[in-house]
C-alpha cells in the first residue's frame, strides 16, 4: 500500500540500510540528532513509512549514537502481556514523574494493585459511584459556555477534560483554577530534559507535583469516613485489594496522579479531534445531531450508551485516526525472538501501538474516516482495535471512563448547538488539523472551529 508520505522523508528512508545483530538500522538519521527529528511531530507517518522500507522491526537512531528497537505487527503487541517482557523500568525511567504507580508495577505487586483500583473504573462502578453523572454535568455546563465566534476547540477540551477528572476525584470547583494550574506544572516533567534550574521546566514540574501530592494528601484525609461523598476517590477509598486490604495513602497519591494525567491527555485529545472532524463533514454532524436529539439526556450508564451507537462509532474511529498516544515500551526480561530475529534479554522495545489502527487487514481503506466500519457489530472491539489503550496487565485503566465522557462530550455538543441553532465549521484562516505528538497526539491549538447558523 503507498503510503502518503512526504517526497524528502521517504527518499531519506529508502535508502540502504546497514544492520546490527541482523536488524536493520533505519536509514536516513541526521548528524547528532539521529530520526528524533522525524520521530516528532508527524509519528504515525514516519514509523509506518520505516516499516514500508525496512520491515517491522528495526533499530531507530536516538541522539548520539543511542539506538532503539522498534518492533510492529502481532509479535510488538504480544510484547504487551508482560509475559516475557516488563514495565517496571518506568520506575527508574521517570522516578518524579510516574514514581511507583500502577503503571510502574507487574507481577503480584501490578495484580494487588489492579484489583482494589480497577472496580470503580468498570461502566457500572462509574455509575454507582455518581462519577458519570458527575461528568455529564460538568460538560453540560461546559458546553453551554462556547462562545460562537473562531475558537481553539483543544484548549475547551483540555480545561473541560481536567474539571471533569478532578471533579470526580471530590475536588470542589473553588479549587479547579489553583488544581489546573499546578497540573499544568507537573506535566511540563513529561519532556525528557531534566535540568534542575529554577523556574525552568523540570523544576515547575517538580514544584507541581508537591503541590498536589499535598493537596491530594488532604483530601484523601478528609474523604475518609465520609458516607454521603461521591465519585471515583470515594469509591477508591472503598475498594480492597486481593488479601482485603485497604489502598494505603501513598498508592492512592500517586495514581490520583497518574489517572489525573492519562484520563485528561486523551479524552481532551479525542473530544477535540471529535469537534474538528464534525466541523468538517456536515454529514456526520447531522447524523449526530438526529441520534442526540433523539435522546432523553446525556448518556450515564451502559444502558444508556446503547442508544448513542453513532457517538460510540465516532469515539472509536477518532481514535483510531488519531490516537493520543502513539507508542509504549517494554523491557525483554528473557531472551526473544521476534519476527524471526533473536533480541536479547535486557533490550527495550518499543511498540508503537498508533499505528495499528492502520493496517488494512483489520481496517480496509484505514486513511479513510468511516464512523459505520464500528456500527451493527454484535461483538465488542478486538484487543488489536483498542490498542490506543495499551494491551495485556497495563490495558488504560481508565478506558471506560473516556469512552463514556467521549460518548457524553458528542452527545452534548451536538444537543447544545441544536438548542441553540447552530452547527460547527472550521474557521477561515485556521492551522490546517494535523497530527502531532509533543508528547501527546493532538491538533493544533491554532485550529480553530466556529459556530454558525444550521
Amino acid at each position: 500500500m503507498q503510503l502518503n508520505t512526504p517526497n524528502a522523508l521517504r527518499e531519506r528512508l529508502s535508502r540502504p540500510a546497514t544492520y546490527k545483530d541482523g536488524i536493520p538500522i533505519l536509514p536516513g538519521a541526521l548528524p547528532l540528532v539521529g530520526h528524533v527529528p522525524f520521530n516528532l511531530g508527524d509519528t504515525l507517518t514516519f514509523l509506518r513509512e520505516a516499516a514500508h522500507q525496512v520491515g517491522p522491526l528495526f533499530w531507530m537512531r536516538n541522539l548520539g549514537s543511542e539506538t532503539q528497537l522498534v518492533c510492529m505487527g502481532e509479535p510488538g503487541f504480544e510484547l504487551l502481556k508482560n509475559r516475557v517482557t516488563s514495565s517496571e523500568f518506568i520506575r527508574e525511567q521517570a522516578p518524579d514523574f510516574i514514581g511507583d504507580a500502577l503503571l510502574s508495577r507487574d507481577g503480584a505487586p501490578h495484580r494487588s494493585l489492579r484489583t482494589a483500583m480497577s472496580g470503580p473504573f468498570t461502566p457500572r462502578g462509574l455509575t454507582s459511584s455518581g462519577a458519570s453523572a458527575l461528568s455529564a454535568e460538568v460538560i453540560e455546563a461546559s458546553l453551554a459556555k462556547l462562545p460562537s465566534g473562531p475558537f481553539s476547540l483543544l484548549a475547551e477540551t483540555q480545561r473541560l477534560a481536567l474539571d471533569i477528572i478532578f471533579r470526580i476525584m471530590g475536588i470542589d470547583r473553588s479549587e479547579l483554577d489553583a488544581f489546573n494550574h499546578h497540573y499544568r506544572e507537573f506535566v511540563l516533567g513529561a519532556f525528557p530534559v531534566k535540568i534542575t534550574v529554577p523556574f525552568g521546566p523540570y523544576w515547575r514540574s517538580v514544584r507541581g507535583r508537591r503541590w498536589l501530592d499535598e493537596r491530594f494528601s488532604r483530601l484523601i484525609v478528609a474523604a475518609r469516613g465520609r458516607t454521603d461523598m461521591k465519585g471515583t476517590l470515594a469509591a477508591l477509598l472503598a475498594a480492597r485489594d486481593e488479601q482485603g486490604q485497604e489502598l494505603k495513602e501513598v498508592d492512592l497519591v500517586q495514581n490520583l496522579r497518574l489517572v489525573a494525567l492519562a484520563g485528561h491527555e486523551t479524552s481532551a485529545s479525542v473530544m477535540a479531534w471529535l469537534g474538528i472532524v464534525l466541523a468538517q463533514r456536515p454529514d456526520l454532524w447531522r447524523q449526530l445531531r438526529e441520534e442526540a436529539e433523539a435522546a432523553p439526556a446525556l448518556p450515564q450508564s451502559p444502558e444508556d450508551l446503547k442508544r448513542h451507537p453513532f457517538a460510540e462509532a465516532m469515539f472509536r474511529e477518532v481514535l483510531r485516526l488519531y490516537p493520543p498516544l502513539s507508542a509504549t515500551a517494554r523491557q525483554a526480561t528473557e531472551d526473544l525472538t521476534l519476527h524471526g530475529k533473536h533480541v536479547p534479554k535486557g533490550t527495550m522495545v518499543t511498540v508503537p501501538v498508533g499505528v495499528y489502527g492502520f493496517d488494512p487487514a483489520i481496517f480496509p481503506d484505514p486513511e479513510r474516516f468511516d464512523p459505520s466500519r464500528w456500527m451493527g457489530r454484535r461483538l465488542p472491539p478486538s484487543a488489536i482495535e483498542t490498542a490506543p489503550f495499551g494491551g495485556g496487565p497495563h490495558f488504560c485503566l481508565g478506558y471506560h471512563l473516556a469512552w463514556m465522557e467521549v460518548v457524553q462530550f458528542a452527545t452534548g455538543f451536538a444537543r447544545e448547538l441544536a438548542r441553540r441553532g447552530l452547527r460547527p465549521r472550521i474557521a477561515p484562516g485556521s492551522a490546517p488539523a494535523k497530527l502531532r505528538y509533543l508528547p501527546f497526539g493532538q491538533p493544533p491549538k491554532k485550529t480553530r472551529i466556529e459556530l454558525v447558523p444550521a
